[in-house]
């Protein structure tokens, strides 16, 4: 990749990170809604009552996902050429934006 398509790249980025947030919410809701209705071990869990407050739902299910992979993240974060502290500080906020604990 050369250093123009990699500024480009991080424009883009940048202009849709909102987005880009949105959407990682919604896959990782949805794909756990639907690994807890086809697994038959999950049958007693009650998700249905869950459902009625989706955003909180959906909060809760990315606060937790993120919990559980945060050090894979920050360990991948730290093997990359190019890891600068204003990328560090943006995940922190992040953290801090999800009441991440």
């Amino acid at each position: 990749m050369t250093e123009n398509q990699a500024q480009k790249i991080k424009e883009l980025m940048e202009k849709y990170n909102d987005i880009l947030l949105v959407s990682m919410r919604l896959a990782i809701t949805e794909d756990f809604t639907n690994l807890v209705i086809l697994n038959k071990d999950d049958s007693d869990f009650e998700l249905s009552e869950l459902l009625h407050d989706k955003d909180e739902f959906s909060n809760y299910i990315t606060r937790e996902f993120l919990k559980q992979n945060s050090s894979s993240v920050i360990k991948d974060l730290r093997s990359m050429d190019e890891v600068t502290d204003e990328l560090r500080e943006k995940f922190g906020k992040a953290q801090k934006k999800l009441k991440f604990k």
